[in-house]
């Protein structure tokens, strides 16, 4: 026991990893909690998407402000799915909102669609702590939901030219992530090869700003 670590009451692993320690999002949770607890408030499908913005704006519409993918989310997952994406989250804001957040509690989910990562990278995290924060929400999830399958996707590419050097720590992430499906109750698909074009680029078609999905790159 470790009584400094405030994390064993959820069976965490004691790390010094700020990717693998639950927390929120500080000076923004005045706007974050509260559309934490909005979330909480949907429906509980037996499909559960969780995640950051990737994620959360598949529930926006084309016409917002920041362009979605409802259509194809009503077409396809409105009532089976349910939406847990928080824009600008990390493995960290996952990881307090499955812990402290309780964001499970009562909820058992048949399936998980897992994507996190992203924002660790481009604020300055490596791809091996990526991973480990990755990892740490994987194994948190199989121990509450052990007859849960969870498929985890492989981070999607960013950034307009394909030798951007986000591009080589997406995929150094990926190479790590695929290593956590055991093809049983863990399974990892990395489909971000779709949002490409022939010779790696990306066009704001598909993502409006090289970094989110637009409404047809939703549809893809």
């Amino acid at each position: 026991k470790d009584a400094d670590w405030k994390w064993e009451r959820y069976d965490l692993p004691k790390s010094e990893l700020k990717t693998c320690i639950p927390e929120t999002r500080g000076d923004q949770d005045f706007w974050w909690k509260p559309y934490f607890q909005e979330k909480l408030k949907q429906p509980r499908h037996n499909l559960l998407f969780i995640g950051d913005s990737i994620t959360d704006f598949w529930t926006y519409p084309a016409d917002h402000q920041y362009p979605g993918g409802l259509n194809t989310w009503n077409k396809r997952y409105r009532d089976i799915a349910t939406n847990f994406g928080i824009t600008g989250d990390k493995t960290q804001t996952v990881l307090w909102r499955l812990t402290e957040g309780k964001s499970l509690e009562s909820y058992t989910p048949k399936h998980i669609v897992l994507l996190i990562g992203i924002n660790n990278l481009l604020q300055g995290d490596t791809p091996e702590d990526t991973v480990a924060g990755i990892k740490a929400i994987t194994d948190y999830l199989r121990k509450m939901l052990p007859d849960s399958k969870m498929l985890i996707l492989g981070i999607f590419p960013c950034h307009k030219q394909a030798a951007d050097p986000i591009r080589a720590k997406i995929r150094m992430t990926n190479e790590r992530i695929k290593k956590l499906a055991d093809s049983q109750r863990v399974y990892f698909v990395d489909i971000g090869n779709v949002f490409l074009e022939k010779d790696g680029t990306i066009t704001k078609d598909v993502m409006r700003d090289w970094l989110h999905l637009s409404p047809k790159g939703y549809e893809m």
